[in-house]
């Protein structure tokens, strides 16, 4: 009954993160505006850069997206009753931040989950 979105984490150690709407989500170190479709802009910062080596980091092995491009692909997100974009807004100092574009301010929760040596950060927002 919720759209999903996770973040996944190379390593055990404990992770870190924020979450909050705002009225536009600023990017990681410029603080420029990074707009996304839908009624309200869910703020998602966690607390691991990009890209990481051994331990730490996540998207191991690839590329760092420009700010403000799509993490999925809004053809993918036909028919969900949330989500409405996933953009990237920067990874600055150890941490980075994602832009989702929801319906309008729902409600949402936020779990952590580790699996093979991943934490995975779950976010659900409510239809």
């Amino acid at each position: 009954c919720y759209d999903r979105v996770v973040f996944d984490v190379n390593g055990p150690q404990a992770v870190g993160y924020t979450a909050r709407y705002v009225p536009v989500v600023q990017a990681d170190a410029s603080g420029k505006p990074v707009p996304v479709a839908g009624g309200a802009a869910l703020e998602v910062v966690v607390r691991a850069p990009m890209l990481g080596t051994d331990s730490e980091g996540h998207q191991p092995g690839s590329r760092v997206p420009a700010i403000g491009e799509d993490l999925v692909a809004r053809s993918r997100m036909t028919g969900w009753s949330s989500l409405r974009q996933v953009a990237y807004a920067g990874s600055f100092e150890g941490q980075t931040t994602t832009a989702i574009g929801v319906r309008a301010r729902l409600p949402y929760r936020i779990s952590v989950t580790e699996d093979r040596g991943y934490r995975h950060i779950v976010v659900d927002i409510a239809p």
